[in-house]
């Protein structure tokens, strides 16, 4: 039993056209947030690198004005060059467990709800057209719930990647030896909303403001890529990975500042009742980066931000693409999709 969705419109073999509805269920749900998950897992693996160096330029002289502190990252390849120097060269990928799973909760929950959301029709228009104000808002929505759901592990990755035994240390240390002993001495110590979900709200307004302009930049894109072509088979992994790029490309400057205010409220030392002791909230953060570094320092990690949201956002993107196109011929034993409507 499920709830009747968007119709699509299929091309056999042949060339010949037909329809058929789409019915979303539980396990359709299940299913999609599965495939967006295994998406997920592969440019882990690819950007930890990326986003270690790049939490690492971040938090360098935090709350101190140019030439108050020492600059230990220049750039990411030094930043990176630097880790591996003085902490080991696996230490590049410290954290990259609690980041694997963090992104395949994340974007598990985010593509797959937003797979079910389009499936029932819901980010199309009147004239059965592509919504983009629907898109961003589904969007939106889709990254608000999973950045809550997946809070802890983000939490628990920033710690482990950002420490650092050697001089080229910044921010505040956390001792954590796993991710196991991370949670467990978190919740022990402060419990839930001042623990294990703290900070969570700066990870709901990045990963809500990014997905909202992701995703609907990048199936908005897809599509006029596609009508342009006709859907003809043959450009449409292309016109994917076009799409996927030039969403990376959109979204990477609107949230390069919200994932600086991010990174600081959750590697921030707390106090006794898991309270920051440098900022309050988003706004209080905001507000202290501005007077004591300066405008420009909420660039800080830029590139890393740019280079991580490209990376990501191509190969997720594209492999949740076409994992999909890959399930849809499957159950609908044709070749691809063409075109589809809600009714």
């Amino acid at each position: 039993m499920g709830v009747q969705g968007r119709v699509i419109i299929l091309r056999d073999e042949e060339g010949r056209e037909y329809t058929t509805q789409q019915v979303v269920t539980a396990s359709s749900v299940v299913s999609d947030m599965i495939t967006a998950s295994i998406a997920a897992t592969g440019a882990t693996i690819v950007v930890h690198p990326v986003d270690m160096a790049k939490i690492r330029i971040q938090m360098q002289g935090e709350l101190m004005r140019h030439g108050e502190y020492k600059v230990h990252y220049r750039n990411v390849p030094h930043a990176i060059y630097q880790i591996m120097k003085h902490d080991g060269l696996l230490r590049i990928y410290r954290g990259i467990i609690p980041a694997t799973f963090y992104q395949i909760i994340s974007q598990g929950f985010r593509l797959g709800l937003f797979q079910s959301i389009e499936d029932l029709g819901l980010t199309m228009d009147s004239n059965l057209e592509h919504s983009i104000i629907k898109s961003a808002i589904s969007g939106a929505f889709c990254g608000a719930i999973s950045a809550f759901i997946a809070s802890p592990f983000f939490m628990v990755k920033n710690y482990q990647m950002i420490r650092s035994g050697s001089q080229i240390r910044v921010a505040h240390q956390r001792q954590y030896t796993s991710m196991l002993h991370a949670f467990y001495d978190i919740y022990r110590s402060y419990r839930l909303s001042t623990g294990l979900w703290r900070a969570t709200g700066s990870n709901v307004l990045r990963v809500g403001v990014g997905s909202s302009v992701q995703l609907s930049s990048f199936v908005g894109i897809k599509n006029v890529l596609n009508l342009s072509v006709d859907y003809n088979e043959r450009f449409l992994v292309f016109n994917t990975i076009m799409a996927a790029l030039a969403s990376g490309v959109l979204v990477s400057p609107i949230i390069a500042s919200l994932d600086l205010i991010r990174v600081r409220m959750y590697i921030q030392p707390v106090d006794s009742n898991g309270r920051g002791l440098l900022y309050k909230n988003v706004w209080d953060c905001f507000r202290r980066i501005k007077a004591r570094e300066g405008l420009l320092a909420f660039w800080k990690g830029s590139t890393g931000a740019f280079f991580y949201v490209m990376i990501t956002s191509s190969i997720t993107l594209v492999s949740w693409d076409e994992m999909r196109h890959v399930r849809n011929a499957r159950l609908n034993s044709r070749d691809y999709i063409i075109d589809f409507g809600y009714q």
